[in-house]
């Protein structure tokens, strides 16, 4: 876009942006927190902690869920302050965006995006058209790459260049861009990679990095007996834990594949799967066909994951794409060293040889030795267990973030 004076173009786009003078004070306020998700992970529990937080701030929530609906069964009875729940099964154009909007009346609209492309990009559009005054957006993902600039050789390959798939990826991502009033990123790779690859305005992005209730998450004694009985493994087994989602971007196939290794390397160890997903039959024929049924437990989905990570001995991660996850977080606030791939944010909590492994996306060798560093010398295990948590009680505590964020959508 850069070729045809797209700067011009966003900076009228970002002129639609209406200013904030005369906007109300916080209390009595009206957030909306528009969501597309598949089903309940990190980003959901996220946002439930934010709304929980807005709630003692005497602002009223509204969550706009376009197609499932994860949030409801986990509002019931619980301390979220007022918020109300609205699904919409599709919003197709800009004027169905527009008349949900101006329905609403929100002071505030928050944009959820577990990925770049949950949400389309005249969505911005049709609200600040509707009057809203204050636009977010809350980036969870490390978007995917810009496809190539096409090389003009031909008309053809002048106009690809214009308005071919690159061109349209990059303007619909800005479009959003300009129009909200700040991004929100998870992290400083996530941050960085929407302004370097899509031309997100720097001045209008700001990390808050994910974050952790480190007094939940907690180092806790025998509290992880009760998993280990049930799954029959003994209370001196190394044990593994793995917190995902079970899709492809997770990679649970490499770390199957890493376990098989080290079992034929007669290193004994066993591993927790917690999560479910499109995968979950793919992997647990994988299990079988590596002669894993013994050393694995796919566990399924679990509301409260903590009990399994108290059950265990480090935590691994190898998945290929990341924003910075919540699983890697709560993991090293309950005292479990990391080993994790080098992707997205993981490296903004995870430091090689401090408190856990950092390793390629994709190597199995890799993964394989960093599981075999932490069986072979418990006492490092036991000095990165230390770092973990304290790397997540001083970094990662969720009140300050939480802080932050609400600082910025009630400004």
């Amino acid at each position: 876009m850069g070729d045809v004076g797209s700067d011009v173009l966003f900076d009228v786009i970002g002129s639609l942006s209406m200013p904030a003078n005369g906007f109300r004070r916080p209390e009595g306020r009206t957030v909306l927190f528009v969501t597309n998700t598949p089903g309940y992970g990190g980003t959901e529990k996220h946002l439930l902690e934010l709304l929980r937080r807005l709630g003692n701030c005497g602002v009223r929530s509204l969550i706009l869920c376009v197609g499932t609906d994860p949030y409801s069964d986990r509002l019931n009875g619980r301390n979220h302050g007022k918020v109300s729940i609205r699904c919409e099964k599709a919003l197709k154009s800009i004027w169905d965006w527009f008349r949900v909007f101006r329905d609403i009346r929100p002071d505030v609209v928050v944009f959820v995006y577990g990925t770049l492309t949950q949400h389309p990009w005249y969505a911005s559009v049709a609200g600040r058209f509707a009057g809203i005054r204050r636009l977010y957006a809350i980036q969870q993902l490390i978007p995917p790459p810009v496809p190539p600039k096409v090389e003009v050789r031909s008309i053809h390959d002048l106009l690809e260049r214009l308005i071919g798939k690159r061109t349209r990826w990059v303007l619909r991502s800005t479009v959003q861009s300009y129009l909200c009033d700040k991004t929100i990123c998870v992290s400083n790779a996530v941050r960085e990679s929407l302004v370097r690859d899509y031309r997100f305005p720097r001045r209008k992005t700001v990390t808050v990095h994910n974050s952790v209730s480190v007094s939940e998450f907690a180092p806790s004694g025998n509290a992880g007996a009760a998993i280990r009985t049930k799954l029959e493994l003994g209370s001196e087994e190394f044990v593994l834990v793995c917190a995902a989602r079970l899709s492809e971007e997770k990679g649970i196939d490499i770390l199957l594949l890493a376990m098989s290794q080290l079992l034929h390397r007669n290193l004994q160890c066993k591993c927790i799967i917690v999560g479910d997903g499109d995968l979950r039959e793919k992997l647990l024929e994988q299990v079988r066909a590596l002669g894993l049924t013994h050393h694995v437990f796919m566990v399924g989905f679990q509301e409260d994951v903590r009990p399994y990570l108290l059950a265990g001995n480090a935590f691994v991660l190898t998945s290929h794409k990341e924003g910075l996850p919540f699983a890697v977080l709560e993991a090293m606030a309950c005292g479990l060293p990391c080993v994790v791939t080098n992707v997205g944010g993981n490296v903004e909590a995870v430091a090689h040889n401090v408190n856990g492994f950092v390793v390629s996306a994709g190597s199995v060798d890799e993964v394989a030795e960093a599981i075999s560093s932490l069986l072979a010398d418990p006492h490092e295990c036991a000095r990165m267990s230390r770092v973990a948590r304290s790397i997540a009680c001083e970094q990662f505590d969720i009140e300050p973030k939480m802080a932050d964020t609400k600082k910025i959508i009630l400004a």
